[in-house]
């Protein structure tokens, strides 16, 4: 039988002249006590829980007939028994393992259970040896019983009851113990819930999130159209499931022959930024003539700022290539300028770009041109591939996107976009990117 509740302990000297430690060899319940709160802990339903409670305080309070009840989802005043096990530790009724095999078992009311379940408080009772009007002579031998709640949201869900032979066997500092013991177990129910809950939440959140990208990449070119004396190639990749990255590339549809390019770049990252992206694309797809560049950064400035797309903001680069005369037209609204390969030689594209599109009512962003020759290389990228950091905190910056472009072999847009994408993994190494990166790479044949 373990010692008796609240017994002295007795000291033993320490290793610290003046402090004496009490001696708890002798003491059976501290292990088991410690035991439990790392199976707890270890748990995910809530059977499992109190059958670890449950199991522990047949230990610790030894040989007593122990009955686990639920009277959660069941009319006040009725219960279900979970598990039942006499002193001698035969099990009268199969121990629930899982919290969807609850509802299998058989709904009870009255009796014995019914009356110390009653009140939703924790009891104390002596039995004269009386039947029990439901269960019959289940109690012979048993003179004494402490039952206790397992509250959940503050309302009993399951139920301890632990019977002994010994009509003193249950005091009130042990009912204080147990009606402890098993708020802390509810305690722990209860955060297991909140945990079950919040994951679930979060799945749903991330579906979500996933069909939102899956969306946001359906408004990507699949394919670029056929220009003359034109090769395309692109590479995109988020940072979070939904970026606010966004390119595209669309012919004039006045028949001109004239082709667009918009690359632009949503502040944030997410939901948030793909609706941004997904607004941006409803305006280019609505044009009914390919406007000129600053026309097109107004016209998207226009509706996104009439919309107040709240702290939100887009930086964005458009350009117009005629190939008639194989003059490239550009204008930037706070977008990085594009990169210009010629030769042996690589420059930014120079022009006064305006403020980033939806803060201000205009943008007067000036323009830029440049007349492409054979072998002539544009590339236009958004700031996650200028601002990619290695692992130690340094920027990938525009001289090595200069110098990545200079050191490729130039022998197709493919491959540009490959040779940079290869530049910027082995510089970024291992650390994470934290920002969406996407480049889009014009060649002239």
């Amino acid at each position: 039988m373990p010692a008796a509740p609240f017994a002295i302990p007795t000291f033993r000297p320490s290793a610290l002249p003046g402090v004496a430690l009490a001696d708890l060899a002798s003491n059976e319940r501290i292990p088991l006590l410690l035991n439990l709160t790392h199976k707890l802990f270890d748990q995910t339903q809530d059977q499992g829980i109190i059958n670890e409670f449950a199991e522990a305080m047949g230990r610790i309070r030894g040989r007593a007939c122990m009955v686990m009840v639920r009277t959660r989802d069941v009319p006040k005043g009725s219960y279900r028994i979970t598990r039942w096990r006499t002193a001698d530790g035969q099990e009268l009724v199969t121990p629930v393992m899982h919290d969807g095999q609850v509802g299998a078992a058989p709904i009870h009311s009255g009796g014995i259970i019914g009356l110390v379940c009653h009140d939703e408080l924790p009891q104390m009772a002596r039995l004269e040896g009386a039947a029990d009007t439901v269960f019959g002579d289940w109690t012979t031998g048993y003179r004494s019983l402490v039952s206790t709640p397992l509250p959940e949201k503050s309302q009993p869900a399951d139920w301890l009851v632990l019977l002994d032979t010994p009509e003193d066997r249950w005091t009130l500092e042990n009912l204080e113990t147990i009606v402890l013991q098993s708020n802390l177990v509810g305690v722990v129910i209860r955060n297991l819930n909140i945990a079950r809950r919040l994951k679930e939440a979060t799945a749903y959140i991330q579906n979500e999130i996933d069909q939102i990208a899956e969306i946001q990449r359906s408004l990507l070119p699949q394919t670029f159209p056929p220009v003359p004396g034109l090769e395309l190639a692109a590479s995109y990749a988020t940072f979070d499931r939904a970026g606010g990255d966004y390119y595209d590339v669309f012919v004039d549809p006045a028949g001109t022959g004239r082709v667009g390019f918009l690359i632009a770049d949503a502040s944030g990252h997410g939901p948030s930024a793909a609706v941004v992206v997904a607004m941006l694309h409803a305006v280019v797809a609505n044009f009914s003539k390919l406007p000129e560049p600053q026309e097109m950064l107004e016209e998207i400035n226009r509706k996104l700022f009439a919309r107040r797309i709240g702290n939100s903001f887009v930086t964005a680069l458009a350009a117009v290539y005629d190939p008639a005369t194989s003059e490239l037209r550009v204008a930037g609204a706070g977008h990085p300028p594009p990169m210009f390969r010629h030769g042996a030689t690589a420059r930014e594209l120079e022009f006064d770009g305006g403020p980033p599109l939806g803060i201000l009512e205009r943008v007067d962003s000036a323009q830029g041109r440049v007349t492409l020759q054979s072998g002539d290389t544009v590339l236009l990228y958004t700031d996650g591939i200028s601002e990619a950091m290695s692992i130690d905190h340094k920027l990938f910056g525009v001289d090595r996107i200069r110098a990545a472009l200079l050191s490729d072999s130039n022998t197709g847009a493919p491959r540009t976009i490959e040779h940079l994408n290869a530049a910027l993994k082995a510089y970024i190494g291992s650390a994470r990117p934290s920002d969406d990166q996407t480049m889009l790479v014009i060649r002239h044949t």
